[in-house]
């Protein structure tokens, strides 16, 4: 805790002392009334004149709790009470997209809800035990996250609940903070999507944030079939800007190195993270489990093999400087059959992505390549995917935005060429 908040904490202090003597004199005042007001009942009467008995009405003490409630709009509409013990935070998040892909032999054209995103966050009991709840409502209402935070020191904090295993850096950028439409095709070979488990994480010193967890490696809103479990951790490297300690986001940091793509504030330092990530699902069998990117079960599937060993590696760099910025991102997959008579198959690929505002904080250029090799023993499985787009900025964030980007993709494998252009509207408050 730095100095900035132990002085709040303080001053917290100070006003619930202050909070406790004010009620503790009301209190002994209204004793004092009472006992006047029974000394007065019992004044004497002349036996001559008629007493006259009156029902004294029973007291009422109105507690006036909407002045122990703040509420008002601060990055989201919330309610809090004074004491800091209780908070909700409310946001509204959606996308609106319009697509058309033409894949040779069929053009696609369509309007679609990509996202609505109904958020709440705050915390409860105590200042430092934090929540977040995120449904979808775009098509039929989903429990999206479900994160429980134990926040008493930022150097390690237990997380248990839903949301997304904290394994690649695009996976875990919020989709919302995207520089473009959406998400790559390497993310889509390589993630994990949302799962079920508990995890540890925290900042270390001014330079290192890690996160270590445990899942069920089934999915969102799904329980284990077995006793295999799904194992990962991710360390990253900050030697510029400071760290700051995030109860929301799927890896433990925001502030300056909050995962968002493109920079804002033109950065004068130029802001570096270095990341490493490892991933272990063992004994995992198609046929019992299917997490949330169902992608690495039509890959051992394709192997002909029931149950096999997956490893991966993640590893990446962010660099946001003045109205520059720059993400490379390198994934590895090992599949180890079980089967005796089937080879291991690595794969690997990597991203490249880069942006540059034309106008600051408001018109920005940006664009990816990709390339993916699915089988270290096979030429002729390759996929790649060329992405530039163009992001007009009207709240000088990702809250109000309107994105365009074009996709050309190549998959060597079926021999299929995907010409995709997308134009996205986003609004959050």
């Amino acid at each position: 805790m730095d100095a900035k908040e132990r002085e709040i904490e303080k001053l917290k202090s100070e006003i619930r002392e202050i909070k406790e003597e004010y009620e503790k004199k009301i209190e002994e005042l209204n004793k004092r009334i009472e006992e006047l007001e029974s000394k007065k009942q019992k004044e004497y009467v002349e036996p001559s004149k008629t007493l006259e008995v009156k029902e004294t009405p029973a007291k009422t003490y109105v507690i006036e709790w909407w002045k122990n409630i703040e509420a008002g709009y601060s990055g989201g509409f919330f309610l809090r009470t004074r004491d800091d013990l209780f908070s909700l935070k409310i946001n509204l998040r959606s996308q609106f997209q319009f697509s058309v892909q033409d894949q040779g032999d069929k053009i696609d054209t369509s309007f679609d809800i990509k996202r609505l995103w109904i958020v709440f966050r705050g915390n409860a009991f105590y200042p430092w035990l934090k929540y977040l709840i995120i449904l979808d409502a775009s098509r039929s209402v989903e429990l999206l996250d479900y994160i429980i935070d134990a926040n008493r020191i930022d150097q390690a904090v237990p997380r248990v609940g839903q949301y997304r295993v904290p394994f690649n850096r695009e996976e875990i950028t919020d989709p919302f903070n995207l520089q473009l439409v959406d998400t790559s095709i390497l993310n889509r070979e390589f993630s994990f999507g949302r799962d079920i488990g508990a995890s540890v994480g925290g900042i270390v010193s001014r330079f290192i944030t890690y996160s270590v967890g445990v899942f069920n490696g089934n999915g969102r809103n799904s329980v284990n079939v077995d006793s295999n479990l799904l194992y990962v951790g991710r360390v990253m490297f900050t030697p510029t800007g400071e760290l700051r300690y995030s109860s929301i986001q799927p890896f433990p940091v925001f502030g300056d190195y909050t995962y968002s793509q493109g920079t804002f504030g033109n950065p004068k330092t130029p802001l570096i993270a270095i990341s490493a990530a490892l991933l272990y699902l063992p004994n995992f069998r198609p046929a019992n489990k299917g997490p949330d990117n169902s992608v690495i079960n039509d890959r051992v599937t394709a192997l002909g093999s029931n149950e096999a060993n997956i490893f991966q590696l993640s590893a990446d760099i962010a660099i946001k400087y003045l109205i520059f910025s720059l993400e490379a991102e390198y994934d590895l997959r090992n599949i180890n059959p079980h089967e005796t008579n089937i080879e291991s198959v690595l794969s690997q690929g990597f991203r490249i992505q880069s942006g540059i505002f034309l106008l600051p904080q408001l018109v920005e250029v940006a664009g990816r390549f990709v390339f993916i090799d699915l089988n270290n023993h096979s030429d002729n499985d390759k996929i790649w995917e060329i992405t530039p787009g163009l992001n007009f900025y009207f709240t000088k964030n990702h809250n109000l935005k309107l994105q365009f980007d074009y996709s050309f993709i190549r998959n060597e494998f079926p021999g299929k060429d995907t010409n995709r252009f997308r134009a996205q509207f986003t609004v959050s408050f």
